[in-house]
């Protein structure tokens, strides 16, 4: 019987790496990684530096702009409605101050009106209003001038002229600012609720990048010190540690960056826009004020046209005296049933000074409404020439225009003073922390490339000596 023959034993595996093929494995891979990591940065930077220039230098400065239109258009309004108040056939100088205001809110409409031309970002829906807005002022000049010459000429023909005037104002050039507004506010809101999850992905992004990379060169050190017995290598400590730096360092910016661009967006920007807002309204207010007196006919619309808008600007708590209001503003945060542009910004107030300036700007604004109700009782009770003459701030018995409408020092003239300082204390910490948000990300991507080839240069330099002990 045959004897079955004997199988030979299999060999041995062999591994599928070597050393040296591990070796240059590893070297492409820190490369590759840090490319990836160089590529995440410039992602996160662009997508911060994005929302910031959106929010600090292309919308914000459009919307605020609009609204600055607006506040001189309805301003000139004022101020032609008040000219025309003074008694026809009259001196120049009786009605100067009227004429120079007007004239200087004349080039102030004229210069904002350039600015937002000049940083038209998002097409027609800016484009359009700014258009509206050049041709309708031009033709309302005309307008106020064709009642100015009637008032020298034919005074009774002068209301019905001034009427076209405001009809041009209150239907096409005041919504045509809104609409400026609106186009870049739309921007503004969308940019930066959607800011929030694409930076935090794109830190994401920066995170894993930094992170797979430092694993991978933690690795590779353990590698070299099992197979090759040396527990340090310098190059790749130091290329490990310049990676977890640069991880660090991109991190800490984005998010140094999003934190300005909250201060920048819903602690100053919102101040400054119900600002803004407030102060177009109340510049709307002082001009019905002025064709309450004008147009006698329409007396009614303009008094129910005036309510409405103070209360627009500043909506007291029925339940609380006005003296009651400003007393728990000052120990309060909020105080329940007040609304309006000045009460959303004394719900926001954040920096040093602005609640004091924001309570100022309330109190100054009161004090115009208590001088708007004596003309309005002066006007009733017949005495239409005194009524004027305090609305003009022109009253006889003072020594100033203090305590009367318009003039300086008269009482919207404080009003108005108040709130820009108010305004002044938002916008400054609005562009400090624009400008700070934007250096914090400025030239990131090239940091993290000098960073990247660093990182790969000391990587080679670490690893070249052991693939040439196994070449």
């Amino acid at each position: 019987m045959a004897t079955p023959s004997l199988q030979s034993a299999p060999p041995p595996i062999k591994s599928q790496w070597n050393t040296l093929q591990i070796l240059k494995l590893s070297r492409a891979a820190i490369l590759i990684l840090d490319l990836l990591l160089l590529i995440a940065v410039a992602i996160g930077a662009r997508v911060h530096r994005g929302a910031m220039q959106t929010v600090g230098k292309d919308a914000a400065p459009s919307i605020i702009a609009a609204q600055h239109i607006k506040s001189a258009l309805a301003d000139m309004d004022a101020n032609a409605a008040n000219e025309l108040l003074g008694p026809a056939k009259s001196e120049p100088a009786a009605t100067k101050e009227a004429v120079t205001a007007y004239e200087s809110r004349r080039v102030e409409a004229s210069k904002a009106l350039i600015a937002a031309a000049e940083n038209i970002t998002y097409g027609d829906s800016e484009r359009t209003p700014i258009l509206a807005l050049q041709l309708g002022l031009g033709s309302y000049e005309r307008l106020i001038q064709r009642a100015r010459d009637l008032h020298q000429t034919t005074p009774a023909a002068t209301v019905a002229a001034y009427r076209e005037a405001a009809a041009l104002m209150d239907g096409t050039l005041l919504p045509a600012a809104d609409a400026l507004d609106q186009a870049n506010h739309e921007i503004l809101e969308h940019t930066y609720e959607s800011q929030s999850t694409r930076a935090f992905a794109a830190r994401a992004f920066v995170l894993f990048a930094g992170s797979i990379t430092l694993f991978t060169l933690a690795a590779i050190q353990l590698f070299l010190s099992d197979r090759m017995h040396r527990t340090v290598n310098p190059a790749l400590l130091a290329a490990t540690l310049l990676t977890l730096i640069l991880t660090a360092y991109v991190w800490q910016a984005m998010r140094s960056e999003q934190h300005q661009l909250k201060v920048a967006k819903e602690d100053a920007f919102t101040s400054i826009h119900a600002l803004w807002r407030a102060r177009a309204v109340a510049y709307q207010a002082n001009s019905d004020e002025s064709r309450y007196l004008l147009d006698p006919a329409n007396a009614k619309e303009h008094e129910d046209a005036f309510a409405q808008k103070s209360q627009t600007l500043a909506s007291l708590p029925t339940d609380r005296s006005r003296e009651q209001v400003l007393a728990a503003l000052k120990r309060e945060a909020r105080v329940n049933g007040f609304s309006g542009y000045l009460a959303d910004e004394l719900n926001n107030t954040t920096f040093d000074g602005e609640r004091k300036a924001a309570i100022q700007t309330l109190t100054t604004w009161e004090a115009y409404l208590d001088v708007d109700a004596k003309i309005r009782q002066l006007e009733h009770q017949g005495q239409t020439r005194q009524a004027i003459e305090l609305c003009l701030g022109k009253a006889s018995g003072l020594a100033n225009a203090s305590g009367q409408s318009n003039g300086i020092p008269g009482e919207f003239d404080q009003f108005d003073r108040a709130l820009l300082a108010t305004l002044d204390i938002n916008q400054r910490a609005f562009d400090a922390s624009v400008d700070q948000g934007l250096a914090t990300v400025s030239a990131l991507e090239v940091k993290a490339l000098v960073a990247a080839i660093l990182i790969a240069l000391l990587s080679f330099l670490g690893l070249a000596p052991r693939i040439r002990e196994y070449a």
